[in-house]
């Protein structure tokens, strides 16, 4: 990759810490970020609709749509890239402060203002690039298919940007993996375990995006106790695990609610088994709490 941005972090005692964050603007950026809205009127376009049943399956029945993933509870926003900026987080629900992510990008191949609509999870310390709304200068939500702005998508994340973690200040970027409808039930069943929804993005832009809100959790009946299944780390995230049963259908986020447990868990990693625990759902925490580890 041709002249990569390699500009860093200005302060050396941010990156020491491993909590994702931001940087502020300066004053050329804030006035950079007040001309966006004018050039680029599609990024006020109407947000997603809730999905209704009795008004939206005639539609997506008549209409190619696509689903994808927003895994975890996350506001919405948008990534810009200027030619000589640097990239720009607006959170849609906090727009009048505008931060900075540093990113590494081959600048030969920025012309022109890039614009992306995204997902910020912060908990998470991560972001889900989901559409491409302006491509180096060409404002293209309005007039191309999805197909074809996802492809102007990838391409950009397989040949602009460079992923770096660090330099991102411990912010993860990933492109949202897109789905047929076909596989619907089972996206769903994974969003509603982790708080996330479902999104059903129509090929043609005179079409909004439709989001469907997972249904709420219902306990499962308890019928002599804690339960045996497997424990399953998510890497990345201390203390943050998701249960399977021994079949290996799975149930749900884990809940670590002793120190005493979380002490175990850690012990049986160490040793490169599998962790057995016995669970079982609790009403206030609306989850499964580890009870022990086996």
């Amino acid at each position: 990759m041709a002249n990569t941005d390699h500009r860093h972090p200005r302060s050396s005692k941010q990156i020491s810490s491993n909590e994702p964050r931001f940087m502020n603007p300066n004053p050329q950026e804030h006035t950079w970020i007040r001309t966006i809205p004018e050039f680029y009127p599609d990024i006020m376009r109407a947000p997603a609709v809730i999905y209704k049943a009795e008004r939206d399956l005639a539609r997506i029945s008549s209409n190619t749509y696509i689903a994808y993933q927003r895994p975890y509870r996350g506001k919405q926003g948008l990534l810009l890239i200027g030619k000589d900026q640097r990239p720009v987080i607006i959170d849609e629900t906090d727009a009048s402060r505008p931060k900075i992510l540093p990113m590494r990008l081959d600048r030969e191949a920025i012309h022109s203002t890039w614009i992306f609509s995204i997902t910020i999870y912060p908990t998470e310390g991560l972001i889900q690039m989901e559409d491409c709304i302006a491509a180096d200068g060409a404002q293209i939500r309005s007039t191309k298919t999805f197909k074809e702005r996802y492809a102007i998508l990838q391409t950009f994340t397989d040949t602009i940007w460079c992923q770096d973690t660090r330099f991102q200040l411990n912010w993860q970027i990933q492109l949202a993996q897109m789905h047929s409808l076909e596989n619907v039930r089972a996206l769903s069943v994974n969003c509603s375990n982790t708080g996330g929804s479902l999104c059903l993005m129509p090929d043609l832009p005179s079409l909004r995006l439709i989001k469907v809100l997972p249904q709420p959790i219902v306990a499962p009946v308890c019928v002599g106790g804690p339960t045996e299944y497997l424990c399953i780390r998510i890497i990345g995230k201390p203390d943050v695990y998701d249960l399977k049963t021994l079949a290996g259908k799975d149930i749900g986020r884990a809940s670590i609610q002793t120190l005493t447990c979380s002490q175990a868990l850690q012990q049986k990693r160490a040793t490169g088994q599998p962790l057995r625990v016995l669970a079982e759902w609790n009403e206030e925490f609306e989850s499964h709490v580890v009870t022990s580890v086996l």
